[in-house]
Order: C-alpha cells, then sequence, then structure tokens
C-alpha cells in the first residue's frame, strides 16, 4: 500500500515522505531501522492517479545512474557504510523516479536484502549490468569495483550512442525542413494556384492535376493521415518482435555503405568492452557470454555469441570459435590469438574496443561529410520537382498574357 507519513528524527525535526509498504508495522520497522519515530501516516486512497503521476516523470539516464555509481563508490571506498552512503547520495538526488527507488533499495537493503536484489526490482530505474555488476561484487566482496565497472561500462554505451545519434542530427534536420517546404507548397500555394487556373482556363500540367487531386482528396479525407501513421506504427512494432525479421533488417543494415560499418564498429565496442569488463572483474568466459547473450538485444550478436559458446562448449579454442562466426576481421582475430595465447586477453578486448571506438568516431565523422552531397541532391531534386509542377503554369501564364 501507498502511504504518506511523518517522521520524528532524533534532533527534533520532521520527515514527511510517501512510499510503498506492504503493512502498517512494516513502516514503522523500516523507520525504526533508520532511527525515526513514526508520527502520523495516511494511505493513499488514488493508487491509479499516483501510477499515472509515475509513468509520466522522466526516464532515469545513463549519466545519471553513472554519477549515482560513482558516488556510492566513492563513498564506500572512503570507509562509509553502504546504507550510510545511499542516505548520503539521496539527498543530492534531483531526479523523482531515482530518488523513490533509491529509497526502496534502501528499506529493503535494512531489512536483510541484498544490494543486487534490491536494485533489480527496479528494472526501469536501475540497468541490467548494474544488478549483474553488484550481484559479482558481493560474492568477491568487492563492491566498490562493481559500482566502478558499471559507470565504466554505461559511460562506454553513452558514448556510443551519442555519437551515432550525432551522425543522424544533420540529415534529420534537414529532412524535416524539407518535410515542412513540400506540406507547405503542396496545401497552401497549390490550392491557390489550381483555383487561379481554374478561373482563367489555363490549361495544367499533368503533374501538377495530379498534385491537385491528391491535395484535395487528402482536404477531404485528413483522419486517414493520422490511422495511416498509427497503423503504420503498430505493424512496425509488430514485425520488429519477429527475430528473423529483425535478422534480415540487421544484415541488410550491416551492408549498407557506411552506415553498415558504423553499426557494425559501434556494436563491436560494447561487445568488447563488456567481455573486456566481465573477465577483469574475475567472470569465467563461459559465464561472461551467458550474460552478454542476455544483455544484448541485436539478433546477430545474439547469434554470434551462441556461436561462440557453443564452439567452446565443444572443446575448441577461443580464436576458432572467433573464427567460425565469419563476423571478425584479420585483425581482431590476431588479437584474441594474442591475448588467448599470452594470458592477457582481457588486455587484448579492451584494445580492440578502444580501436572500434575510434572507427566508431571515425565514421561518424565520415558519413556527416556524405550525408552533405546527398542532401544537397534531394534538395535539388525537390526544388526541381516544384518548378516542374507548381511554377511551370505559372510561367506559362505569364508567358500567354505577355503574347497576348
Amino acid at each position: 500500500m501507498m502511504l504518506s507519513y511523518c517522521a520524528l528524527k532524533r534532533d527534533g525535526t520532521t520527515l514527511r515522505d510517501r512510499a510503498d509498504f506492504d503493512s502498517i508495522q512494516d513502516l514503522m520497522d523500516t523507520l525504526a531501522s533508520q532511527d525515526l519515530t513514526l508520527v502520523s501516516y495516511r494511505e493513499k486512497t488514488y493508487p491509479v492517479i499516483d501510477a499515472t503521476i509515475n509513468m509520466l516523470q522522466p526516464a532515469v539516464s545513463r549519466m545519471e545512474i553513472v554519477e549515482f555509481s560513482e558516488s556510492l563508490a566513492s563513498m564506500i571506498g572512503s570507509g562509509l557504510p553502504l546504507l550510510d552512503s545511499m542516505e548520503s547520495i539521496k539527498d543530492t538526488i534531483r531526479v523523482k523516479r531515482l530518488r523513490e527507488a533509491l529509497e526502496t533499495v534502501i528499506r529493503e537493503v535494512s531489512r536483510g536484502e541484498t544490494l543486487s536484489g534490491a536494485f533489480s526490482h527496479h528494472p526501469t530505474v536501475f540497468p541490467e549490468m548494474l544488478v549483474f555488476f553488484c550481484s559479482i561484487g558481493e560474492e568477491t566482496g568487492t563492491i566498490q569495483n562493481a559500482l566502478n565497472n558499471t559507470a565504466e561500462y554505461l559511460r562506454k554505451v553513452d558514448s556510443i550512442l551519442s555519437q551515432v545519434k550525432r551522425a543522424f542530427i544533420y540529415p534529420s534536420f534537414v529532412i524535416c525542413a524539407m518535410g515542412c517546404v513540400m506540406v507547405f507548397w503542396l496545401f497552401y500555394v497549390l490550392p491557390r494556384l489550381a483555383e487561379t487556373f481554374k478561373d482563367i482556363n489555363v490549361q495544367l500540367p499533368e503533374i501538377t492535376l495530379t498534385l491537385v487531386h491528391f491535395v484535395t482528396f487528402i482536404q477531404h479525407a485528413w483522419y486517414l493521415i493520422p490511422v495511416g501513421l498509427a497503423c503504420l506504427v503498430a505493424a512496425s512494432m509488430f514485425v520488429a518482435r519477429i527475430e528473423v525479421v529483425r535478422s534480415f533488417c540487421t544484415k541488410v543494415a550491416f551492408k549498407t555503405p557506411v552506415f553498415g560499418d558504423l553499426l557494425k564498429a559501434s556494436i563491436l565496442t560494447l561487445f568488447f568492452s563488456s567481455l573486456s569488463l566481465m573477465l577483469r572483474s574475475g567472470l569465467t568466459l563461459t559465464k561472461s557470454l551467458d550474460v552478454l547473450v542476455g544483455i544484448f538485444r541485436n539478433p546477430l550478436l545474439k547469434k554470434m555469441i551462441r556461436t561462440i559458446q557453443t564452439e567452446t562448449s565443444s572443446g575448441n579454442s577461443l580464436i576458432e570459435s572467433f573464427r567460425s562466426t565469419q563476423f571478425f576481421d584479420a585483425v581482431t582475430l590476431k588479437m584474441v590469438s594474442v591475448g588467448e595465447k599470452t594470458g592477457t586477453l582481457d588486455e587484448r578486448l579492451r584494445y580492440l574496443a578502444d580501436t572500434y571506438q575510434e572507427k566508431t568516431t571515425r565514421f561518424v565523422e565520415l558519413s556527416g561529410k556524405m550525408i552533405e552531397p546527398i542532401v544537397m541532391v534531394l534538395s535539388g531534386g525537390l526544388f526541381i520537382f516544384i518548378v516542374i509542377s507548381l511554377i511551370g503554369p505559372v510561367y506559362d501564364l505569364m508567358s500567354q498574357l505577355g503574347g497576348g
């Protein structure tokens, strides 16, 4: 049940808050564990409204989890107990969703729940990698390293995604601008020109007549646009859940010039950095691959990891397993072979992660340079289309008037 309560601190000040508790006794036990005395409480009578408000709250970003993990690791490293560290961090968190989730985590840990278990109860706030690394840290007694590893991994993910998004900012802006120009000409300029030409009996070109009929149809059946978009989105979401379709789309994306190289480099950056982090944390290769299969969503990458798992479990070496996937280039295979033979696999994998991140950066810069001429060609094509379909009849009209 959701309870709002007022509690008295030892210094005489009061604390007002609300949270989800199993019972009133649960509330009292939780406050007692925090050295607080319950003054009053009230049960929230509109759970649906509260749930709706929670859904409308902004999501917790990766960098906020990074800052939380680094702060908690720093406090634990300085010798502060875990609960005291989380209490101190809670007061500095501005994101409501994260603060409320952390309050629940503190209560659960104070009752005897493990930190990884408490994090796992909030999958929409705390990522799976944080839960995983914390579970390793609890087993090995290295929670601080687990939190730092989580921060390093999430920072890498955020960097890769930011680079990929940056490559699409310019073309997205230009496409939106071109779309706005097209809508303005079709739905504002064209109908008025068509009426004018109709009044003075000017023969319109076939392309212009087709556009006029199309605009007229859309103006009378405008509701088909949102309905069509909704159906398209729903169909896309349904099809995206089919693994065969996702695999096919991924294969096509990998074969796309520049964009395919960018996608592959970014995926391999995350793969090698994740595998390197897990091996450095003390996990076996088999366990690390099991975790990666559950973390990654890309169907081709999951298939590749499963192939490596099958090959290694059959007794083949890691380099033979990597080669059997036919996914890695010769340089990558050479680095893996050197790491396997010298016992420095985690270092070689980290080197590969850094190498592919540099490639990702270069591909982002290259894609920006390649997109510019493509956008100029599209803009020129749009301008020619407008001239032929709309400006052409105006020019013919001026010629007739001049000849008359």
